[in-house]
């Protein structure tokens, strides 16, 4: 579960430590959100999927590493 913290414990037994996971919150307006859940539903991706290529797609425009990762997808 993303943000759930890890005793030193399982850290020490190998355990995979996933990275910490922050929120990004915006507003749409219902046209906009109703054409952004159509276009999930016309490629198949998840709403988080497309929102991460976005701005992987923004960083490239602005000259710096497409970097930005999501949860893994079983994650979601």
């Amino acid at each position: 579960m993303a943000g759930k913290p890890i005793s030193k414990q399982s850290a020490k037994k190998g355990a995979k430590v996933p990275p910490l996971m922050k929120y990004l919150q915006t507003r749409l307006t219902e046209p906009s959100w109703k054409e952004l859940k159509m276009l999930s539903l016309d490629t198949g991706d998840s709403l988080q999927t497309l929102v991460v290529t976005a701005l992987n797609d923004l960083m490239v425009k602005h000259g710096k590493k497409p970097v930005i990762a999501g949860p893994a997808e079983d994650e979601d």
